[in-house]
C-alpha cells in the first residue's frame, strides 16, 4: 500500500499517464494536486512531512523504494496503470474536445463520454440516474455555455488543456487505486472521483437527480442498486 513518502512516484505516474493522451501537465501541478489529495496546504507542506518521516525512519533499510508502474514501463507509459475500457473512454473524450476546438477538456465532456463507457453507465443507472436525461442536460450544457467559454480562436488544431477539476478527478482515482495496492484505475474509480468535484456542473446535474456518491459507492461495495432494488447480479469492478 502506497503513503504520502511515495507522493512523487504517484505524480510521475499521473504525468507519464496524461502525457500518453496528449496532455502536458507540468512536475509542479502534478505534485500540487498530489498534496491535495492528501489534505494539505501545499506541496512544501506534504514534502516536509515526507522528510520529516523519512529522518525518524531512517534506521530503517528494509523498505523496498517504491515503484511507479506504469511511469518506468517501456513502451505504453500507461501499462498497468489505466484499464484498456477507461484509456478509450478518455481518447474519444478528447478526440470530441479537440474536434470542438476547446481549449480545455472538463468534467463534464468525461461525464459525458462516462455514459457511454459500459461500466460507469451500468453503475449510474443502478445508482438511480437516467442516463438520457442526464446525456441531454451534459450537451446542452456543453452546446451553450462551454462552447463560448472554450472555444479555441486558435487555428492550428493544438491539443486540449485538461482543466484542473479534469487533473484532480484522474489524479484521484489514481490515488485510490494506488493507496489500495490495486490496479489498473477504471472508469468507475473516475466516477467515484468526479463526487469529489463539488462545485462542477457534472456534480450539480448528478444530484438534482438525487445521486450521490454514496449511492455510486453501495452499488460497487455490495451491489446495491437504489430504490431497494436489490443486490444486482455483478457489481462493477473497482
Amino acid at each position: 500500500m502506497r503513503d504520502f513518502r511515495d507522493a512523487k512516484a504517484m505524480a510521475q505516474t499521473l504525468r507519464a499517464a496524461l502525457a500518453a493522451m496528449g496532455f502536458k501537465v507540468t512536475v509542479s501541478q502534478s505534485l500540487e494536486l498530489i498534496a491535495q489529495a492528501f489534505g494539505v496546504a501545499d506541496w512544501n507542506t506534504l514534502s516536509a512531512a515526507i522528510r520529516a518521516q523519512a529522518s525518524a525512519k531512517s534506521e530503517n533499510t528494509s523498505r523496498p523504494p517504491p515503484a511507479t508502474e506504469g511511469a518506468k514501463t517501456p513502451g505504453n507509459p500507461t501499462t498497468n496503470l489505466l484499464s484498456g475500457q477507461l484509456e478509450s473512454t478518455l481518447n474519444r473524450a478528447f478526440a470530441y474536445v479537440k474536434g470542438r476546438r476547446h481549449e480545455d477538456i472538463t468534467v463534464e465532456h468525461l461525464l459525458l463520454f462516462l455514459l457511454d463507457d459500459a461500466d460507469a453507465s451500468r453503475v449510474m443507472k443502478a445508482s438511480g440516474v437516467n442516463l438520457e436525461d442526464l446525456r441531454r442536460k451534459l450537451t446542452d450544457y456543453i452546446d451553450n455555455e462551454l462552447d463560448n467559454e472554450l472555444k479555441s480562436q486558435a487555428t492550428d488544431g493544438g491539443s486540449p488543456r485538461p482543466s484542473l477539476g479534469f487533473q484532480r478527478v484522474l489524479q484521484r482515482a489514481v490515488f485510490h487505486v494506488q493507496s489500495a495496492g490495486r490496479g489498473p484505475v477504471t472508469s468507475v474509480n473516475v466516477l467515484v472521483a468526479i463526487f469529489s468535484e463539488t462545485a462542477s456542473h457534472a456534480v450539480k446535474l448528478l444530484s438534482e437527480q438525487g445521486v450521490t456518491r454514496m449511492d455510486v459507492v453501495n452499488y460497487i461495495t455490495h451491489g446495491s442498486m437504489k430504490g431497494g432494488g436489490g443486490p444486482a447480479d455483478s457489481p462493477a469492478p473497482t
